[in-house]
């Protein structure tokens, strides 16, 4: 199967933890982001370091979507975790991703999506590599431990729970193009105070494993060329396939 595995990531040291494990990576300016460009094995790859936010992760992806020809669009880096039962180096694989402002807001009267199913075959392929687990994914741009601005987790169960502030954006945008999409992230903190200065430092190992998980899980999907089927759990019904859109 043709096409790049996109990978889009907030910070500096996310992007540097992908870009090692492919070969011929270069470094170079696109726009107002930084553009790591070269290969995993055959599997053309790109990083785009596009920093913090929804805005900024939905516009990266949407330019990969543009310009890059993705078969895969991967949101990689670390993430907090408002369960301080989740050990620090968890290995997250969201089987959902949830937009939190979005799903408070259910009183609108047009239907915006908010949670977002990750594609099944892909999901499963980076659940094969050992070291990750499934959980849900919070996107909510806010602090993981403040007393007063906390993430909405009561009544959400199963596995892990991770918190960042770019998931929903890079899930929603690549299924409104039918591109297949996961979303890895790696538990760094749980909100301590010191978290800004600790984080790079203590994703750094698990983040490594993580970008091999990645390049392994990515490979076999490929290779097993299941690219061509995307299961979003029903939600495709309201979507065009960029193959529909070719024929007409």
């Amino acid at each position: 199967m043709k096409g790049t595995v996109v990978v889009i990531a907030a910070h500096a040291f996310e992007a540097r933890a992908v870009a090692g494990v492919g070969r011929g990576v270069v470094k170079e300016p696109w726009g107002s982001w930084m553009l790591y460009r070269g290969e995993m094995w055959d599997i053309p790859l790109a990083v785009i370091r596009c920093g913090p936010g929804k805005v900024a992760a939905a516009a990266a992806a949407q330019a990969a979507i543009q310009y890059l020809d993705p078969a895969v669009i991967v949101s990689f880096g670390v993430a907090g975790s408002p369960d301080p039962s989740t050990e620090i180096g968890t290995m997250v694989i969201a089987r959902a991703v949830v937009d939190v402002a979005l799903e408070e807001l259910g009183d609108l009267p047009v239907e915006i999506p908010s949670r977002f199913e990750s594609p099944t075959e892909l999901r499963d392929v980076f659940l094969t590599v050992p070291g990750s687990t499934e959980g849900l994914v919070l996107c909510w741009e806010g602090q993981v431990a403040s007393p007063s601005r906390r993430p909405p987790i009561d009544g959400i169960h199963g596995g892990p729970l991770a918190v960042d502030w770019e998931s929903a954006a890079v899930a929603q945008v690549a299924q409104m193009w039918n591109i297949p999409w996961a979303v890895l992230k790696v538990i760094s903190d749980h909100g301590e105070e010191d978290r800004l200065r600790r984080v790079a430092v203590v994703a750094k190992r698990p983040l490594q494993w993580a970008a091999e998980t990645l390049r392994r899980a990515c490979a076999a999907y490929l290779a097993e060329g299941l690219g061509g089927a995307v299961d979003h759990d029903d939600q495709d019904e309201k979507l065009i396939s960029r193959e529909e859109q070719s024929e007409d």
